[in-house]
């Protein structure tokens, strides 16, 4: 780990940066560091992953997370580089990794990707709802760079033969039994995904990861972080994100009520689209499975026998449900 905070340490100049104290916040996907500076001021620098957004994708996702900020979305604020653009190259171990960096937010998680959170949590879902109905709002009104590029959280990107976060009905973990049920699901899903619109009064740049981890608080104030896979996708996928963490738990449906109450009082949620809530729960148990297949370097990884038994029983009652 030593090897990255050195790498953090040698690209610091490029932002302008000099380096007073520079500590390991996380090491999961991203390599995410607390940067002190000599002036006081205080960032957090992140080392990316190698091959999974390129440079055009990061500057777009800055791009984004900019506007967002200018609508009113409380988001950090992007550092740019003395050379122009808001990424530099740092090597670690002979790998080459764009590093960003980004102002510092106070406050603290809300949860994790598969966590519940603690007391207050259905309070922060209606703040949550609100947050994600204010991106969606943000589309009608942005016009994004000709040289904007972010992938796309559709049909092939979710279900199609090589989906961004993998084969979920493959995974080498899988029972036999696991396997067939995961394909039925998937064939059900590419049959209802298949019917829904595209255009932009349902189809837009999201989040895509609004899960408890990524939303800072402090106090009753939140900041939304880590737009690392934003892109282009239907508006209830954003909700449904936001609640997987509560499946299964007692506040389960109160949480359900909140987030949507909360999104209903930035922009419109038709009753269709508030139904296919239940599809992208569905879609995001399926997505984690492959996701976490091949990330054993991620913490909740010690999870995963666990967790494939709980989409297992999720998927189970969503078949049952839909075919009832």
């Amino acid at each position: 780990m030593s090897n990255f905070i050195e790498a953090g340490r040698s690209v610091a100049p490029a932002f302008g940066l000099e380096v007073a104290s520079l500590k390991l916040l996380s090491h999961s996907e991203n390599v995410v560091l607390s940067l002190g500076a000599a002036d006081g001021q205080n960032y957090v620098m992140r080392l990316h992953r190698p091959g999974y957004n390129s440079i055009e994708e990061m500057e777009s996702e800055v791009e984004f997370v900019e506007s967002l900020g200018q609508f009113g979305v409380p988001v950090p604020t992007c550092l740019s580089t003395t050379a122009g653009g808001h990424y530099a190259l740092a090597e670690v171990d002979g790998v080459a990794h764009q590093v960003g960096v980004i102002s510092w937010v106070d406050g603290a998680p809300l949860g994790g990707p598969l966590d519940a959170g603690g007391p207050g949590i259905v309070e922060h879902y209606r703040r949550i709802g609100e947050l994600a109905g204010q991106i969606r709002a943000h589309n009608a009104s942005w016009t994004p760079s000709e040289t904007f590029t972010r992938r796309r959280w559709d049909l092939d990107g979710l279900v199609g033969e090589a989906p961004i976060w993998d084969r979920f009905w493959e995974v080498e973990q899988l029972t036999i039994a696991q396997r067939a049920l995961f394909t039925d699901a998937r064939n059900y899903l590419v049959e209802i995904l298949s019917g829904l619109p595209t255009d932009s009064d349902h189809f837009g740049m999201i989040h895509a990861d609004l899960h408890l981890g990524n939303v800072l608080a402090d106090g009753t104030n939140l900041t939304v972080i880590d737009f690392d896979d934003s892109g282009y996708g239907w508006f209830p996928h954003e909700l449904a994100v936001a609640l997987h963490p509560m499946l299964g738990d007692d506040l389960e449906a109160d949480a359900r009520r909140a987030i949507v109450e909360g999104y209903r009082a930035a922009h419109d949620l038709s009753a269709s689209e508030e139904a296919l809530i239940d599809v992208f729960l569905a879609m995001r148990s399926l997505m984690i499975v492959g996701w976490l297949a091949n990330r054993p370097e991620v913490p909740v990884y010690a999870q995963f026998d666990e967790l494939i038994d709980m989409v297992e029983g999720h998927i189970r009652a969503f078949l049952d449900a839909t075919a009832s």
